[in-house]
C-alpha cells in the first residue's frame, strides 16, 4: 500500500493526467487490462481507506478515487474510449489532457434518439426491444431490464444493445430503493 501523503501529490497531478495515465495502462490496453487496474486502483485509493489520515489526505484519495472511475466509466466503453482517444490525439501538444464526461456527449445518434427496437435487428430481438421502450416510457427501469436482458440474448452481438444495457443497470444503481 502507498502511504497515505502520497495521495496529495497524486490529487495535484490529476489535471495533466490523461485516463490512461490515472489507470496506470497502455493506451492500446484491452478491456481486461482496464478492468484489472481499476479494480486494483480502487482498492488501493478508496477514500474510505483513509478516514483516520485527515480530512486532508481523505479529499485528495477521493479525487483519486473519483477520477479513477471517471477514466473507467469511459475507457471501458468501446464507443466512448474512441471519442476520447479521437479528442487526445486533436488536443496533443496543450497542458492538460481532455475530460470527457460521457452525459455531456453529444453524437448525431442523440439528436436521431434511436430506440431500441431501431437498435435491435431480428424478429424477436425487436419484440423484446419494443416492450422495453414501452416499460422505459412509463418510467419502469426493472421492466425494461429484463425485456432488454431477452433483447441481448437473442442478439448476442448487437453490441449497441448490450450498451444500452450496461447504461439500464447503471441507472438502476443510481435509482433510489433497492432492486435486488
Amino acid at each position: 500500500m502507498a502511504e497515505a501523503s502520497t495521495f496529495l501529490a497524486w490529487a495535484e497531478s490529476l489535471a495533466q493526467m490523461t485516463y490512461y495515465e490515472i489507470l496506470r495502462v497502455e493506451d492500446n490496453a484491452p478491456l481486461s487490462e482496464i478492468q484489472q487496474a481499476f479494480h486494483e486502483l480502487s482498492l488501493r485509493c478508496h477514500p474510505d481507506r483513509f478516514v483516520d489520515d485527515g480530512p486532508e489526505i481523505a479529499t485528495a484519495a477521493s479525487a483519486v478515487f473519483k477520477r479513477a472511475v471517471e477514466a473507467y466509466n469511459v475507457l471501458r466503453r468501446p464507443a466512448f474510449r474512441q471519442r476520447y482517444d479521437n479528442e487526445l490525439r486533436k488536443q496533443q501538444g496543450q497542458p492538460d489532457p481532455v475530460r470527457f464526461d460521457e452525459r455531456k456527449v453529444e453524437t448525431k445518434q442523440r439528436h436521431e434518439q434511436r430506440t431500441l427496437f431501431m437498435i435491435a435487428n431480428t424478429q424477436k430481438g425487436k419484440q423484446y426491444a419494443a416492450k422495453a421502450d414501452e416499460l422505459l416510457a412509463k418510467g419502469n427501469l426493472d421492466g425494461a431490464r429484463i425485456q432488454l436482458i431477452g433483447a441481448t440474448q437473442n442478439e448476442p452481438n448487437n453490441a449497441e444493445l448490450k450498451e444500452r444495457l450496461d447504461i439500464l443497470y447503471e441507472a438502476l444503481m443510481l435509482e433510489p430503493g433497492d432492486f435486488l
